[in-house]
């Protein structure tokens, strides 16, 4: 059985045991990819220990699918093109678990380590990294030459950058960390040390106005605005002449193979296996939808989109 299969039933209200072990292994597969904290799970547990046994992970894979069934999370599948659904489900994961943290950071502010977790994710995603007598050394480009090895030296000079404001209606951390790092590193213009770069960045956030938020958990709203910036942004970024192929595969009215459409274009398997990888990054990249309206708003609206670019 097909990963799509195992979700739709779940949608449908049905789960098999090798339903619930594929999603057991994909929440798995995230936290280990994204180093979640145990702060995600609902019951009391070791937090200060940072590894995951198999009870945890399978504790929260039994709270992931009591809050998807709950709250309808998958009402909208039929509406989702078939082979858009398994990165659809992953989505509402990575949006929960981001809620969940956020929940926690609202509550106790933005913590150092935490700061230093999303710091490293958007770090190895977009920059450069040497390690350097035992230092781990970060840069903008891939030049390493008179590295700021401690905090002293460029104190003076982030002390010049404007406070980023974080307070508990801050909805999401990762797009002011980005900004903090690329301020850093605009401003030093050299390589930094790994933990220099973390506190200097950790330094930059005003949480002195902190207050808690507790409605937006909740919030169906559509953000049309961010949605429709995202989708130019996808617009922007992929190769015009590709659009055919991503319809076919992701918006057609019936599914399609990867066979089907490397034959109809007359391309390798291989090649059309990449380029619609590429395009569920680009998308990744673009736009975590909040909730499921969203979500399917957002895919109604790429549709429209390609079909206007192709």
């Amino acid at each position: 059985m097909k990963k799509v299969n195992y979700i739709i039933d779940l949608a449908r209200g049905k789960m098999t045991i090798e339903g619930y072990n594929y999603i057991a292994s994909l929440v798995k597969y995230y936290i280990d990819k994204y180093n979640w904290p145990k702060i995600i799970i609902e019951e009391n547990t070791n937090s200060d220990d940072k590894h995951w046994n198999d009870d945890e992970i399978l504790s929260f894979t039994q709270q992931l699918l009591i809050y998807i069934i709950e709250k309808e999370k998958l009402k909208n599948y039929y509406k989702i093109p078939e082979n858009y659904i398994e990165y659809y489900f992953k989505t509402i994961i990575v949006s929960y678990v981001a809620n969940r943290i956020k929940d926690h950071q609202n509550k106790l502010g933005l913590s150092f380590d935490d700061t230093k977790r999303i710091s490293l994710e958007i770090l190895n995603d977009q920059y450069y990294k040497k390690e350097i007598n035992n230092d781990i050394i970060w840069n903008k480009e891939d030049v390493f030459e008179n590295p700021v090895l401690n905090n002293e030296t460029i104190n003076h000079i982030i002390e010049a950058i404007p406070k980023i404001p974080i307070t508990g209606k801050t909805k999401h951390y990762k797009p002011r960390i980005k900004t903090a790092l690329y301020d850093v590193f605009t401003l030093v213009s050299k390589p930094i040390k790994q933990e220099v770069l973390i506190n200097q960045v950790f330094k930059l956030f005003d949480q002195s106005s902190f207050a808690v938020a507790d409605d937006e958990q909740n919030s169906n709203e559509i953000r049309e605005d961010i949605v429709l910036q995202a989708i130019k942004q996808i617009a922007d970024k992929i190769n015009k002449g590709d659009i055919p192929i991503y319809l076919d595969y992701f918006f057609s009215d019936t599914k399609k193979s990867l066979s089907k459409i490397a034959e109809k274009y007359n391309l390798p398997k291989s090649t059309v296996h990449h380029k619609t990888n590429q395009f569920v990054k680009i998308i990744s990249d673009s736009l975590i939808p909040d909730n499921e309206q969203e979500g399917v708003w957002f895919l109604e609206n790429l549709h429209k989109t390609l079909d206007e670019l192709k």
